[in-house]
């Protein structure tokens, strides 16, 4: 893997959890944990795909 491609993953991985911490405090504020929790991990996995996809 390339020097540029590790950091692009990095990043990716970075700013997915970054969502996700938002997201997880936004479910705790309005107190809709559950069923939302599975549609914020879909957002996580949708949006890390296309991060580090080429």
């Amino acid at each position: 893997m390339s020097e540029s491609g590790g950091r692009r993953r990095r990043l990716a991985h970075a700013v997915c959890g970054g969502i996700f911490l938002i997201g997880l405090a936004v479910l705790f504020h309005f107190d809709a944990f559950w069923p939302w929790i599975l549609a914020l991990l879909g957002v996580i996995v949708i949006v890390e795909a296309l991060a580090t996809t080429s």
